[in-house]
């Protein structure tokens, strides 16, 4: 059995795509054997080896990627472009074509030639038909072929004579194509490629996704391409920097699952955006040969094994930095565990500002030790991540798709340089050095909002320290929410005024600018609770005076300012404290709480009850 006419030829059995890799006998086994690579990696037995002997190595690292078929299996039957273009967007011209061939040979126009049946011309409504569809393939802009078993030009190889007059007939057929998906296929020529590429003089958008393509040659041109689509192509970083150079007009290059774990080569200069996702990049450093490119403006590393900046430490002494073209980056779903990374990227992209960084183990880590939050240690929240991450940025102005308005920054940076002076007030003082260091922002934000209040000793911590108007300190309120739960008398099954109720606290530190459904949405999910399963009033510290008949007067009372039960003096005094309900308002809660307070306390009250 000749090899050569088999090695890297596409094939399909049953729909599932493969790519024979050798030819020939295998030891122990009768009769020859073609050995094929699965695009479907799970679909196979082996990787190219039997009882101990490798009769070929796949492209794929998969275990599993291989398997030995006879060479007498039926495939299934390859398509040239024009079938499968035809069968895709006009079937009952193919199928009328295949009619006309069991009967005859026809002439290039018999289409176009009206029935006539004694003499008369008959009304032709299937011709009519075909007429249309081919009419509506010449309009066709946005053409998928995608999974239909497109070999090339052709469906066998050909001579160069019949591949140039098919390409004429591709050219007018469907002249208008300015995106053409031709994912997971049979192609590996890329001079079929080429060839219908050339036919579609508007062509700007190429998919191949999910092919098997030999290396291309650098004869080849493909001057109208501005994107490119080659991902799960398992081809080599130098083949794709080889392939750029043949796309002079090439921006947008997507080459995701790949394999690629370095970069040894340089793209083409024209590339804007740049595509990498689901590889297996470990740092950004290994991203270096990538700095050189002018004009790149975003950047996704999704779904990688990023997990640092640098390799090693002496990488640290050429810092890696992109272009300042570059303003979007995407690295979710890495390996990224520090926020010391997340502090370097300022660095790496000096203009970055849009970042999508979700699905990394950073955000399922508590926001820092309880010594530090002064909370049990708790994983931090959707809204923690989002803060803490944009004010370590300062250029960020979209994050994870949202759009960072002023309010989301200045509560951000507040709340992140408040931990930082908690990490100052839980450290002793000769770890301040240390600690700062982690946090390359700190002198920036203390010019904008004050230093944090750091006490280290007991004596500091009275209520006679005075706080700085423009300290961090004076933008936060400490919030001390409870939440009394009636528990059921043992052996009841329901809760009376006999049972046993609990008290639940939850203390937070917020900006005094945060509105009330802003503080709603905090309790919501500290407790649990629906947003309007409850309401929250502050317990002020301030008294009231208050007869015996005005508490009985239920007219008299303010039950807008002060809660629809108001509180009992717990003596004869005639005073009671003082509560204000937090009403649904978009004002900030620094309207209602005078800013000489620190501490609130506030209590949950359910409203709905079973």
């Amino acid at each position: 059995m000749d090899s050569t006419c088999y090695v890297n030829q596409r094939r399909a059995y049953n729909g599932v795509l493969c790519t024979v890799r050798y030819a020939g006998r295998v030891e122990g086994t009768t009769g020859e054997w073609l050995g094929v690579e699965w695009d479907n990696p799970t679909r196979g037995k082996h990787s190219g080896e039997h009882q101990g002997v490798r009769y070929f190595t796949c492209k794929s690292k998969h275990p599993t990627a291989a398997s030995f078929v006879r060479p007498s299996r039926a495939a299934d039957k390859p398509r040239s472009f024009l079938e499968a273009l035809r069968e895709k967007y006009a079937s009952e011209f193919e199928e009328e074509m295949a009619r006309q061939k069991l009967g005859g040979a026809v002439s290039g126009d018999s289409l176009h030639k009206p029935i006539e049946i004694s003499g008369k011309v008959v009304e032709e409504v299937g011709f009519d038909k075909i007429r249309k569809q081919l009419a509506e393939l010449q309009e066709l802009k946005i053409v998928l072929l995608d999974g239909l078993q497109v070999a090339g030009v052709l469906s066998h190889e050909g001579s160069a004579e019949q591949i140039q007059s098919v390409c004429k007939e591709i050219e007018q057929t469907c002249p208008k194509i300015i995106e053409l998906d031709l994912s997971r296929n049979l192609l590996y020529h890329w001079s079929d490629v080429a060839s219908i590429c050339g036919s579609l003089k508007h062509l700007k958008t190429l998919k191949l996704n999910g092919n098997r393509m030999n290396p291309v040659g650098d004869s080849l041109r493909f001057d109208n391409i501005t994107e490119l689509q080659v991902d799960d192509n398992l081809l080599s970083w130098n083949e794709i920097s080889t392939l750029t150079y043949q796309f002079p007009s090439l921006a947008t290059l997507s080459v995701s699952a790949n394999q690629i774990s370095s970069i040894p080569s340089p793209l083409s200069s024209t590339i804007t955006a740049l595509n990498l996702e689901d590889n297996e990049i470990s740092s950004l450093s290994s991203l270096r040969k990538l700095t050189s490119l002018s004009n790149l403006s975003h950047l996704s590393i999704r779904g990688n094994r990023i997990d640092k900046i640098y390799e090693s430490s002496s990488e640290e002494a050429a810092p890696v930095r992109f272009s300042n073209t570059v303003h979007s980056l995407d690295l979710s779903r890495n390996r990224i565990d520090s926020w010391l990374s997340i502090n370097q990227l300022p660095v790496v992209f000096p203009s970055l500002n849009t970042l999508r960084i979700s699905g990394n183990p950073l955000y399922d880590q508590p926001v820092g030790p309880s010594i530090v939050t002064g909370l049990p240690e708790k994983m931090m929240t959707v809204d923690e991540a989002y803060m803490l991450t944009l004010a370590r940025i300062a250029s960020l102005k979209v994050l994870n798709y949202g759009t960072i308005t002023a309010r989301d920054r200045s509560n951000g940076e507040l709340y992140y340089l408040s931990l930082i002076g908690k990490e100052l007030s839980a450290s002793p003082e000769s770890a301040e050095r240390d600690i700062l260091a982690k946090h390359p922002r700190y002198n920036e934000l203390c010019e904008t909002y004050g230093e944090p209040v750091v006490r280290r000793t007991s004596t500091s911590t009275g209520s006679g320290v005075a706080v700085h108007p423009r300290s961090v300190a004076a933008r936060l309120v400490r919030m001390a929410f409870y939440l009394r739960l009636e528990l059921p008398v043992p052996g009841s099954s329901c809760t009376n005024q006999d049972g046993v109720s609990r008290e639940e606290i939850k203390v937070k530190e917020i900006p005094r600018s945060f509105d009330t459904y802003q503080v709603k949405a905090l309790v919501s999910r500290l407790f649990g609770l629906a947003p309007y399963e409850f309401r929250l009033v502050w317990e002020t510290d301030e008294l009231d005076p208050v007869s015996k008949q005005n508490l009985d007067d239920e007219d008299g009372w303010d039950s807008e300012d002060d809660g629809a039960n108001p509180p009992q003096p717990s003596d004869n005094s005639g005073f009671v404290k003082r509560e204000v309900e937090l009403v649904d308002s978009t004002r900030d809660i620094g309207f209602m709480i005078p800013p000489e307070l620190t501490e609130a306390r506030i209590r949950v009250e359910l409203t709905t009850h079973s």
